[in-house]
């Protein structure tokens, strides 16, 4: 029987996986039929909307799925969640494959929910992260990818085994950090801070340059912040020298 590490397919990681892909169609579903619907109002009202529904859209997802395959719903966390190493490369790619799938499958099917009138009274087009047209190409950069460090961030504190104590109410943290952020940047660059929320719309209508910058932004993120996190919030052990012990010296070690 092949070794568990070498079985990409069994049936706990096709589990994993159709997690990934409902809990993204579940999202996608939720937060852009939200948006959809206060596409028609301007300013700080529609975004405030808008920026609910998608936090509310993580807590939705994260208390569904979260305990089968942690609910990322995002490219950008599973990579992240790679290099921490809390996950493989094979695995990754299948959480990364799963979930642009899922976002594509969620977007069919939310244009089969809307009605003609409603996908062509959309100004910037149906889910769609338009950034603002004065923002220079390094700004559209930077936002996207600062507001995406912050939601790694997150997600590098809640997989920390000294976040133990503090897991209730995980999703609605969690929420609420995505409404933050989202209120932040919303009005900015669209701050969808997800690639598979990006890029899906993009296919039916969009700027494929400046969703470059924006991608470009998500994912600098996602490769930058675990090394950070990991050598300056994660605490460092130092091997213990000990003599006359029947162990490697470098097998034990001491807490800080």
């Amino acid at each position: 029987m092949l070794h568990t590490t070498n079985m990409i397919f069994n049936s706990f990681t096709c589990m994993r996986g159709l997690s990934e892909f409902c809990a993204t169609a579940l999202f996608m579903l939720i937060s852009c039929l939200g948006g959809t619907v206060t596409s028609d109002q301007n300013g700080a009202n529609g975004n405030l909307m808008s920026s609910v529904h998608y936090g509310l859209a993580v807590v939705v997802i994260m208390h569904i799925f979260g305990f089968i395959s942690g609910a990322h719903a995002n490219p950008c966390v599973s990579i992240a969640c790679c290099l921490l190493g809390y996950i493989g490369y094979k695995m990754m790619f299948l959480y990364v494959i799963c979930q642009l799938a899922g976002a594509a499958f969620g977007y069919f099917l939310l244009l089969q929910m809307l009605t003609q009138g409603m996908i062509d009274g959309c100004k910037q087009g149906i889910c769609i992260a338009e950034p603002m047209k004065s923002l220079s190409y390094v700004q559209i950069l930077s936002i996207e990818g600062f507001l995406t460090a912050v939601l790694v961030l997150a997600w590098c504190a809640l997989w920390d085994v000294r976040s133990g104590r503090f897991l209730d109410s995980v999703t609605l943290r969690m929420g609420c950090l995505v409404i933050a952020c989202n209120l932040a940047g919303g009005q900015l660059t669209g701050a969808t801070m997800n690639p598979g929320k990006l890029l899906i719309p993009t296919l039916f209508k969009g700027n494929p340059q400046t969703v470059l910058l924006q991608l470009g932004g998500q994912l600098l993120a996602s490769i930058i912040v675990p090394p950070i996190w990991q050598y300056a919030c994660t605490p460092r052990y130092k091997p213990l020298q000990a003599d006359n012990t029947e162990r490697p010296t470098q097998e034990l070690y001491l807490t800080p």
